[in-house]
C-alpha cells in the first residue's frame, strides 16, 4: 500500500445521510443531498458550512447537472423527478414516472439522459429549451432494482446495473441488448467506464470489482475481491489511472487502474466514514464520499 499522506476533511451540514453527489461547473465545487431533502453546495477551497440552493419533502437518492442548459435533475426515493433552474434556483417541472427510488442517471449526450430506478425500469429523457425534460421511452428491464446506469461513449451503449445480478449493455438507438453480462452474486449496483479503454468496472453485493472487457465478446477479465461487504460507487478520475470504491463496510479505497493495487485506503481510524459509503465522486484531484454518517468527506488523490 502506498504510504504518502492524503490530506482529508469533511463538511458538515446534513441532518441524516448522505445519498447523492454531482460535481458542478467551475474549480472545485459540488452537490451533495440524502435523507434530509436537502441540496447543498460546496466549494473545496472554502471549508465552512455550504449553501442549501434547493430542498424536496423526501430523501434524494440522485443527483445529475446540466451544464449547458444550467439545470439539476433531482431524482427522490418515491420515484419523483424534480427540475431545478440553477440560475434562478428554483423548481422548474416535477414528474411522476417511476414507482419506486430513483437511483442513478447518465447523460448520452448534453440533452439527453437515462434514468434507472428501483421499480426495474430505465426511463429516457431530452431537455428542451424551455428547461424542462420530455420523457420519450420508458424500458422494462428487470423485476429488481437498478442501481446503476453507465453510458458508454465508445460504443454508443448504456450499461444497466441489475439488482438481480447482471449487467445489461443496450445500444442507444433502438435499445437492443448487446450483450447481458452476468454481473456479481446477489446484484450488481454500480458500472463505470475507463476514460481511455473499452474497459467496464462493476461493483456488487458481493463486494467484489469485476473488468469487463467490451471490445470483443463482452467477456470478464478480472475478479477481484476489494471490500468485505456491498461495493455501492465505483468511479475513475479523469485520467483513467486512478479508480476509487465506497462500500457498505464504511471504507473508501484509492486504486492503481493499471496494477490493481491499493494506493490509500480510508476508514473509521482517522477521518473515515463512521457508517456505509453510498456516494462517491471525483473533482479537481479529490476524492469526495457521503455516507450514512450525514458526513461529506474529502480525500485529496
Amino acid at each position: 500500500m502506498d504510504q504518502r499522506a492524503r490530506e482529508q476533511f469533511e463538511f458538515l451540514g446534513h441532518r441524516s445521510a448522505v445519498y447523492a453527489l454531482a460535481p458542478l461547473p467551475g474549480k472545485g465545487k459540488f452537490l451533495s443531498a440524502g435523507g434530509d431533502g436537502q441540496v447543498i453546495k460546496w466549494d473545496l477551497d472554502r471549508r465552512d458550512r455550504g449553501e442549501v440552493i434547493a430542498r424536496v419533502d423526501e430523501a434524494v437518492f440522485m443527483l445529475h447537472v446540466l451544464p449547458k442548459l444550467e439545470l439539476l435533475v433531482i431524482g427522490t426515493a418515491s420515484g419523483m423527478l424534480h427540475v431545478i433552474d440553477l440560475v434562478q434556483r428554483a423548481e422548474v417541472r416535477a414528474y411522476k414516472v417511476h414507482d419506486r427510488g430513483i437511483y442513478a442517471a447518465a447523460a448520452m449526450r448534453e440533452d439527453t439522459l437515462a434514468i434507472s430506478a428501483g421499480d426495474g425500469t430505465l426511463s429516457l429523457w431530452r431537455a428542451t429549451v424551455k428547461g424542462s425534460l420530455d420523457l420519450y421511452r420508458q424500458l422494462p428491464i428487470s423485476d429488481a432494482k437498478l442501481r446503476g446506469v453507465t453510458y458508454l461513449p465508445d460504443l454508443r451503449s448504456l450499461a444497466i446495473a441489475d439488482g438481480n445480478g447482471p449487467i445489461h449493455v443496450l445500444e442507444d438507438t433502438d435499445w437492443n441488448e448487446k450483450w447481458t453480462l452476468p454481473g456479481h452474486e446477489g446484484g450488481t449496483l454500480c458500472t463505470a467506464w475507463h476514460p481511455a479503454r473499452s474497459v467496464l468496472l462493476s461493483g456488487g453485493k458481493d463486494g467484489h470489482l469485476r473488468l469487463w472487457k467490451l471490445d470483443g465478446q463482452g467477456e470478464a477479465s478480472l475478479a477481484l475481491p476489494a471490500h468485505r461487504s456491498a461495493i455501492y460507487q465505483v468511479a475513475f478520475d479523469r485520467s483513467g489511472a486512478l479508480f476509487a470504491t465506497a462500500s457498505r463496510d464504511r471504507t473508501v479505497k484509492i486504486w492503481d487502474a493499471i496494477h490493481l493495487e491499493v494506493l490509500h485506503r480510508s476508514e473509521r481510524i482517522g477521518h473515515g466514514h463512521t457508517h456505509s459509503v453510498n456516494a462517491l465522486i471525483h473533482v479537481d484531484g479529490c476524492w469526495i464520499s457521503g455516507g450514512d454518517d450525514g458526513r461529506v468527506q474529502v480525500t485529496m488523490a
